[in-house]
């Protein structure tokens, strides 16, 4: 599903591809979002850190047309987002023989790796957990975004991380 968001003056246009791979502007990214207890709260890992963000929701405009408050590191940001009909026009994709891009699995936040579930060499599925970084007493999964092969793990568990640290290198097991 395609969507053109605009926070405060900016857009930008995001595509989700399934539950953890996103494209912004055509960028691929990795994103973990998950809702803390039913409350307006969510836990965002990206594939270059981690935010607590809270949001809630304003306006209806249209069946297609949303409007949010959204506050990241005590700043609040307007947000409309817009969802677009897919286009019907198919993608380019790569060719086969091309090298895949890898993909860092990072820490969202500053803690202790406690779990690095799976060996280099081991293919993995779409939400399979990778790695398990804990910080204030949460537990926080990190999951494939999408078959793949682990390239390389950065342990071993029960060291500190910081955030943005690469703990797992994939490479896509497959054109997704």
């Amino acid at each position: 599903m395609k969507y053109r968001v605009t926070v405060a003056s900016c857009s930008f246009e995001i595509e989700v591809e399934h539950d953890r791979l996103v494209r912004v502007n055509g960028r691929p990214r990795y994103v973990d979002l998950e809702q803390v207890g039913g409350l307006p709260v969510y836990s965002l890992a990206l594939d270059d850190g981690g935010y607590v963000i809270f949001v809630e929701e304003g306006q209806r405009e249209s069946p297609s047309t949303t409007h949010y408050r959204v506050e990241v590191k005590g700043q609040v940001y307007p947000v409309e987002v817009r969802s677009q009909r897919r286009s019907l026009t198919p993608r380019p994709t790569g060719r086969p023989d091309e090298p895949a891009a890898r993909l860092a699995i990072r820490a969202p936040l500053a803690g202790i790796l406690t779990s690095l579930p799976v060996p280099a060499g081991e293919r993995v599925e779409a939400g399979q957990v990778v790695a398990v970084v804990e910080s204030m007493k949460m537990q926080m999964e990190l999951k494939a975004p999408h078959p793949a092969v682990v390239d390389e793990v950065h342990g071993p568990p029960g060291r500190d991380v910081s955030q943005g640290e690469e703990l797992v290198i994939l490479k896509p097991d497959r054109l997704f």
